[in-house]
């Protein structure tokens, strides 16, 4: 437990002195947040949600980003280039187990994106009032399984990638349809018909769709997105076992 420790706080701290990771993962986020939400009061006509701000509305997007970024930035990256300086090959000569490696980088990923998220809620609780109707442990456990979700996702891409240029593609290729794709800003009903499929089965929408719904006290009825978010964890793990490389 100590070395598990002691390796989760050595990568949180490597990823705090990232300049990328944290523009991407906890400044991009609430800059996104503020902006929206300065512009705009209430969330677009004909969405389904009133009866809170725009700030409110856009919570669970920004918390959507901050998985995303974080995933999609720090653990595909992290893993190439610890490949590319053989950094996981004196890895696996030391008598530390895979399993407390794989553990201890999950950890030190999961307390990234937690500060991402609570930097979100002090900004929109001082400068926005946002608010949360619905239950605070539903929204925690979501929230959660949007964080798996994502870290399995980036771990298969690091998997796959061959090198930190071809990881850097894979992940700009994904991460930028599903920024437009994710009900982040406008309702999937207004795609075009044939586009709808594909965006309710991207794995950020449930996490939006799900933790809006939350923020506004809505009943959750559509239980086949979290059935969404389990896929992706499985299709993303069975990649990732397959297709690891040490070096």
């Amino acid at each position: 437990m100590r070395g598990l420790g002691h390796l989760a706080w050595n990568e949180f701290k490597l990823n705090l002195r990232d300049p990328l990771m944290v523009f991407w993962s906890i400044a991009f986020p609430a800059l996104w947040l503020v902006f929206n939400a300065v512009i705009f009061k209430e969330p677009i006509p004909g969405s389904g949600y009133e009866g809170l701000n725009y700030a409110s509305f856009l919570l669970p997007g920004a918390i959507g980003v901050v998985i995303l970024s974080s995933s999609f930035v720090g653990v595909p990256l992290t893993l190439t280039t610890y490949r590319e300086t053989a950094v996981l090959r004196r890895y696996r000569v030391t008598p530390v187990k895979t399993s407390t490696l794989v553990l201890s980088f999950s950890i030190s990923q999961f307390a990234f994106v937690v500060v991402g998220i609570l930097v979100l809620f002090v900004i929109g609780k001082i400068f926005f009032n946002v608010q949360i109707l619905g239950s605070w442990l539903l929204f925690a456990g979501v929230t959660f399984l949007g964080m798996v979700t994502f870290l399995a996702i980036g771990s298969a891409v690091g998997s796959i990638a061959r090198s930190f240029r071809a990881a850097n593609i894979i992940i700009w290729t994904i991460f930028t349809p599903m920024l437009m794709l994710s009900e982040l800003f406008l309702p999937i009903s207004i795609l075009p018909a044939w586009l709808q499929p594909i965006a309710k089965a991207l794995p950020l929408t449930p996490i939006n769709t799900i933790l809006r719904d939350i923020v506004y006290g809505v009943p959750l009825e559509d239980l086949w997105r979290l059935g969404v978010l389990a896929g992706w964890v499985v299709i993303a793990g069975i990649i990732a076992v397959k297709f690891f490389r040490w070096e």
